[in-house]
């Protein structure tokens, strides 16, 4: 296996006394400038602690590992947390091998479980969506969020994330929340509205970009040295990124806060996409048309796909809610068409499942959004002069606040 300059798995860099960059994260002064390859690796890792936060929650955590018992450990993201290039959660992924980590050096006698929720291709919207039925089942201790290369920069991005973040925050348990800033090749990162997010609830927060930037431009570091590709880490970059989180737990227990953690009361957005369910054809009551059952991609099995050139009647529900999303196949070829989404009768919105960047994967759209919550009944249909084209719906989207 590759190995970077750095030697990204030596021992002991982690306790270096550099602190570079560490007075915005609350953990103390710089000791002396890096002068050495270990020492500016050490300073690095410093650097991508963005914030320690309010560590009430997770200081309940580390008592729980202490006295044995069982942790879980949550893992909300796109295709870096999935695992891809070191293997989908596979041991050598960033969630995996911080789980591992953590049941090391944290755990006495408990087991830690690793929950990764990562999903290719997904933005936070679709995040957000997934969580009620997907994550917060298991009530984990600890949600990791990571949608920085994901997600864009339009206002219902940042709604979504924040919404993701406040409904993880609200549950019951109370886990601790901490996001995670990826950060591509090209420069594309959320990190900035997400940051904002991140500080207005007072949470931990990473960030590859103010880690490596700096070392890259200072020609200490390649890209190479992290990426798989231009957004994805290598092997060696989901083992940086593990040590990264290694570092946060570290600094969080020596800035142990004593104090109770409390959401705030205000919102950063005005209106969050909150109370969300996603539902399909195991759970809905629906008139097929020309539509079947069943979708093509593994996660979404229990979707609905058009049946092309079979009279174009409309798949019809009805369902409960405030706003509604249409999670489809997004695909790189004139083969998929458009489809309007009818809402009471008036059409709100088309879909089109032919993208340049499409490659089969989850896209997520939202198509309609009342004053209050309300009885919508529902028509999905193709576009009269596309009824000889594909498209698939993976499931649908429902939020109540």
């Amino acid at each position: 296996m590759k190995r970077n300059s750095y030697g990204l798995r030596a021992a002991g860099l982690l306790s270096a006394a550099v602190m570079t960059g560490c007075m915005a994260a609350g953990c103390g002064e710089s000791s002396k400038v890096p002068e050495t390859p270990e020492e500016f690796h050490a300073a690095m890792v410093d650097r991508s602690i963005v914030r320690v936060g309010n560590t009430a929650r997770l200081d309940r955590v580390m008592e729980k590992a202490e006295s044995g018992e069982n942790i879980t450990i949550a893992y909300v993201g796109g295709s870096i947390t999935e695992g891809y290039a070191a293997g989908s959660q596979s041991p050598l992924c960033y969630a995996s091998l911080s789980a591992a980590e953590f049941q090391t050096a944290y755990c006495k006698g408990g087991t830690v479980t690793c929950q990764n929720n990562g999903l290719s291709g997904t933005p936070s919207i679709l995040g957000n969506l997934r969580a009620e039925s997907e994550v917060f089942p298991t009530n984990p201790d600890i949600i990791f969020i990571e949608f920085a290369v994901n997600d864009g920069g339009e206002y219902e991005y940042q709604v979504a994330y924040e919404s993701l973040v406040r409904t993880a925050l609200e549950q019951e348990q109370q886990p601790a929340v901490i996001l995670l800033f990826t950060y591509m090749e090209t420069g594309h990162t959320c990190q900035d509205n997400q940051q904002k997010i991140g500080e207005h609830y007072d949470l931990g927060m990473i960030s590859v970009r103010d880690a490596i930037v700096p070392e890259i431009e200072a020609g200490r570091m390649q890209w190479s040295e992290y990426g798989d590709d231009d957004v994805h880490p290598s092997a060696d970059g989901h083992a940086l990124l593990a040590e990264f989180i290694k570092r946060y737990f570290e600094m969080a227990v020596d800035a142990k806060d004593s104090k109770s953690y409390e959401i705030p009361a205000e919102t950063v957005h005005p209106v969050l996409y909150q109370n969300a369910t996603l539902i399909d054809a195991t759970t809905l009551q629906y008139r097929p048309g020309a539509w079947n059952p069943g979708s093509t991609n593994a996660h979404f099995r229990a979707g609905f796909t058009y049946q092309p050139n079979t009279g174009n009647e409309p798949l019809a529900f009805e369902v409960t809610g405030k706003r509604l999303f249409i999670v489809y196949k997004l695909v790189n070829s004139k083969t998929q068409g458009m489809m309007g989404v009818y809402v009471n009768g008036k059409l709100e919105e088309i879909i089109n499942g032919y993208g340049v960047n499409g490659w089969g994967g989850p896209a997520v759209q939202l198509v309609y959004e009342g004053e209050t919550v309300e009885e919508l009944h529902v028509e999905l249909k193709m576009l009269d002069d596309h009824v000889q084209n594909q498209f698939e719906v993976m499931s649908i989207g429902v939020c109540t606040e």
